[in-house]
């Protein structure tokens, strides 16, 4: 049985096993070599330079904390000695926290998918042992990943503080701004060192807008009295602010009299007036610009029950988000940041505002008695930890100080003192919207919107509560009460908000929560004294809103009083406790005569014209009452919208003079229009705490009732039976009608473009009743989508969207016991799409300018898919009962292109020509 068969089987086995032996060592020789790579790597490490700091989120989050920073230990730099994994050091505390580095290295393996080897390498500076080593225990810090921490020569003066700090008052010019060809000149162009200085002084002195003189602006001016020679002065305290120090943990105490030499005091004597103090409030030239500690404030008013002072202030730091592209081989000035080859373009100014993130953010503090002062004395405040603040001091960023002016004997006494509350969590909210960080040092986070606005509010002392909720503080228009603001300067967060959440959250921290005040502040951080200290100083607090704007003094809310709403399902319980609701629907609306169009492309001028046709329709459309911010005196002192708003009766429509400008008009992320949003923050928190519903829109958008609906509170009545709590429009430019419009060939251009004009004998609702897309609309739209919303439920609201509610504030267990489905990202629960054919629908009728009508002549005859808007910005509305299988083009050649909403068309045009002839019309 052994011949040639079984010969070669043999031979096949020995094959086999030869080449198994080959693989083996194939094999064994790889592996041989790759540990040869490891050990060249490690030697690479241990012979390589310092260790950068890792790269996972978590610890680079926490590079900015951690270990305070001995004085001696930073005079005697060590002996530099190189770091090896050798050198771990895994039963050392980690950063100084309650785990050691075993336990955070488990950690990063388990979350990161790292190896130990890698993980070790990662946190190699944070768990070293020996005396000769740059590592935590030395107490020699991290490096940040601030990369604005290292700064050049051109960053110094800025961060430092001393560009403003150096700045000889005594040599500072005071000018009268001066006006050319309509133009300012001058001071407020030059925004440089004392420039800055100057100009904010300027401002203060002669008037906040740039065509104020001493004589000619009715903003100044106060109707039946006013702020006396005697009374306090509104005056801003500006403080120079040294972020170089913010790199020192723990934070250096200021020291108050040196800080309280270097205050530079502002006074504004042109506030002056409770009914217009809006209007004469330093927004557009704010000593934020010396000081950027300082809310940028916008308006301040006492709550409906006298409780508390309102502030509604704006970032002041997203006015220099501006950004241009980096040129090719462009050489940043160290310390400077780029953002996906892009760089700010004032990145000196935004740099010098981060104090502004600082000021969204809570920082707890707790009362503590300081040796050689008296009980009587002011409270003193120090940093603290949760586990340490008072309660009233566990998410405050603001020391409040009252003060009385007694007319007969012309004292002024200190009354009482509270901390500021925050009316939302802005930190919490970034946490249940999914993003990682509130704001960055870069300063690269616009798109952050709910980090625009800043709302938080004062307790006035209970002894003031009913003077206050009267009135009876105001006396000839000016108040005799007064608080004071001075802001807790600590560095802005830019580590996840969950590294320091309040402990009402009950948010379990891992071991990536890494923030902990004892090593940020210390446990003796004494704030210095008020007086010592950068603050706002004499704010007035004036009467509540609807008495300094709607009914008089004194009148008996409750009489005013709506009936109480329908039963409502999927009720709320967690609602606040509700000021007097007088009107169920509201209207806001930021407005001027003129205005200039994102990015400043265009100039539009009509809009005394469309005021007067919107308030009418809106009127007519059911909504009760009307707030106008006309933010006309931005532009010119010599029109506004009041003798519009003078046609109409003051218990539907109130005007508020709000001159104040949008402090960068930039498209998308990139801009900034403060003036609408803190208009909007204005007219929900003023006068919205007395509506059931409110929306905010512009001149250009009518909200329209439709099915059964006759009013648009009848809407609001059915969304209040199905729980909703936001009401969701869409919307979309309409086209104006080319055959409604005026004749093109009266502002032809050489270019062959015109301006679309609305003639005098038509209406904007009915030359722009043409959508793309026929109603109901399918595209989603939601970029321009526009809300009526209830005022008692939404926090938060910014143009669009409904950023922050009750609900979005709540724990999770809070939030389960509401009776609400938690999701870690945060949804809203309550909103509604509202039905365009059998509710309501939103007709934008946006006005076209001269640039829309490029290429018209050839454009307008060509038909595009109804399911696109195209490129003819003119109307030509397909026929009614329209044949689809017909050419889409009209027997004159245009296109077809949009479709007219019939109700609009047949029920509301008539009835607004109606009213509108019946009331008269303003011209201009």
């Amino acid at each position: 049985m052994g011949g040639p068969r079984a010969l070669d089987n043999g031979r096949n086995v020995h094959a086999k096993k030869k080449r198994r032996i080959s693989l083996t060592c194939i094999l064994a020789s790889i592996a041989v070599l790759y540990l040869l790579f490891l050990s060249f790597v490690m030697v690479a490490f241990d012979g390589g330079k310092k260790q950068e700091n890792n790269s996972d989120e978590s610890a680079a989050s926490s590079s900015q904390l951690r270990n305070s920073v001995k004085e001696d230990v930073k005079s005697q730099p060590l002996e530099k000695k190189q770091a090896t994994i050798h050198d771990f050091c895994g039963s050392c505390m980690f950063r100084g926290m309650d785990f050691n580095c075993d336990d955070r290295i488990a950690w990063v393996m388990k979350v990161k998918k790292l190896s130990k080897t890698e993980a070790i390498m990662q946190n190699l500076n944070y768990c070293l042992k020996g005396d000769n080593l740059y590592a935590v225990e030395t107490n020699d810090p991290p490096q940040s990943s601030d990369p604005t921490e290292e700064w050049g020569v051109e960053l110094e003066p800025i961060l430092s503080g001393s560009f403003i700090k150096d700045v000889s008052r005594d040599e500072i010019t005071i000018d009268q701004p001066k006006e050319e060809k309509g133009k300012l000149v001058g001071l407020r162009d030059s925004r440089e060192a004392e420039d800055i200085v100057s100009s904010v002084l300027s401002a203060a002195k002669y008037g906040d807008r740039e065509y104020d003189t001493t004589s000619n602006s009715d903003a100044t001016k106060s109707e039946g009295g006013g702020r006396t020679a005697e009374m306090p002065v509104l005056t801003a305290y500006c403080e120079p602010v040294n972020q170089t120090t913010w790199k020192a943990k723990p934070l250096p105490i200021r020291p108050g009299p040196t800080t309280k030499s270097s205050l530079i005091p502002v006074e504004f004597p042109n506030v002056k007036s409770c009914k217009n103090i809006q209007a004469q409030w330093p927004i557009d030239t704010p000593p934020v610009d010396i000081d950027p500690f300082l809310p940028w404030i916008h308006d301040v008013f006492p709550s409906a029950d006298g409780k508390n002072v309102v502030f509604i202030a704006q970032n002041r730091r997203r006015c220099f988000n501006g950004q241009r592209p980096l040129n090719h081989d462009e050489k940043l000035p160290k310390g400077v940041a780029e953002h996906k080859n892009y760089i700010h373009i004032d990145y000196k100014k935004n740099y010098f505002m981060r104090p502004q993130s600082a000021l969204f953010q809570h920082v707890p503090v707790k009362k503590v008695n300081v040796d050689n002062e008296s009980a009587d004395d002011e409270p003193r405040y120090r940093l603290a930890s949760h586990e340490d603040a008072d309660p009233d001091g566990m998410e405050t960023r603001m020391i409040c100080r009252f003060k009385q002016f007694d007319s007969n004997t012309g004292k002024l006494s200190i009354v009482g003192y509270s901390l500021s509350a925050f009316e939302v969590d802005y930190d919490y909210h970034t946490k249940r919207k999914g993003y990682l960080r509130s704001a960055t040092a870069e300063g690269f986070d616009n798109h952050m919107i709910w980090q625009s606005q800043l709302l938080f509010k004062c307790p006035v002392p209970p002894e003031f509560h009913e003077q206050v909720r009267s009135g009876d503080t105001v006396v000839d228009d000016y108040s005799t009460l007064y608080v004071d603001l001075i802001p807790i300067r600590t560095p802005p967060r830019y580590t996840p908000p969950k590294e320091f959440l309040q402990p009402r959250y009950n948010f379990k921290g891992e071991i990536e929560k890494l923030f902990v005040a004892d090593n940020e502040f210390g446990k003796d951080h004494v704030l210095p004294k008020i007086d010592e200290s950068g603050r706002w100083e004499n704010i007035p607090v004036c009467m509540p809103s609807l008495f300094t704007h709607v009914i008089p003094k004194g009148e008996d809310l409750n009489a005013l009083v709506i009936p109480p709403e329908p039963k409502i399902k999927n009720t709320i319980d967690i609602l606040p406790e509700a000021a007097p609701k007088i009107h169920k629907v509201i209207a806001c609306t930021w407005a001027a005569t003129t205005f200039r169009t994102r990015g400043n492309r265009a100039q539009v001028g009509d809009g005394k014209r469309r005021l007067q046709e919107w308030l009418e329709f809106n009127l007519l459309s059911g909504f009760d009452h009307i707030y106008v911010y006309d933010n006309s005196g931005a532009f010119t002192n010599e029109d506004s919208l009041a003798d519009v708003i003078g046609l109409f009766d003051k218990s539907q429509v109130t005007r508020v003079d709000w001159p104040c400008k949008i402090c960068s008009n930039r498209d998308g992320n990139e801009g900034e229009r403060s003036s609408q949003y803190a208009a909007e923050s204005s007219c929900r928190l003023r006068f919205g705490a007395h509506a059931r519903w409110l929306g905010s829109f512009d001149t250009d958008e009518y909200l329209v009732p439709m099915g059964d609906f006759n009013s648009m509170g009848e809407v609001a009545d059915k969304f209040d039976e199905d729980g909703v709590k936001v009401a969701v429009f869409k919307s979309s430019p309409a086209k104006p009608r080319f055959d409604l419009l005026d004749d093109p060939e009266k502002s032809i251009t050489s270019k062959m473009t015109f301006t679309p004009t609305v003639t005098e004998d038509e209406t904007f609702l009915h030359t722009y009743n043409c959508n793309w897309e026929n109603f109901p609309r399918n595209n989603d739209l939601s970029h321009r989508r526009k809300q009526m919303y209830r005022a008692d439920y939404v926090k938060l609201h910014y143009v669009h969207y409904s950023t922050i509610t009750i609900l979005s504030q709540l724990s999770e267990e809070e939030f389960k016991s509401a009776g609400e489905t938690w999701l870690p990202r945060y949804k809203e629960p309550h909103d509604h799409l509202v039905d365009e054919e059998t509710e309501a629908t939103m007709l934008h009728t946006k006005s076209k300018v001269e640039h829309n009508t490029n290429g018209w002549k050839d454009r307008c005859k060509q038909h595009v898919s109804s399911k696109i808007e195209g490129h003819c910005s003119l109307g030509f509305p397909f026929p009614k009962d329209f044949d689809s299988n017909k050419t889409p083009l009209r027997s004159d050649g245009w296109a077809y292109n949009c479709f007219m909403n019939e109700v609009i068309e047949t029920r509301w045009w008539p009835k607004l020509v109606d009213a509108m002839a019946k009331r008269g019309k303003v011209t201009g």
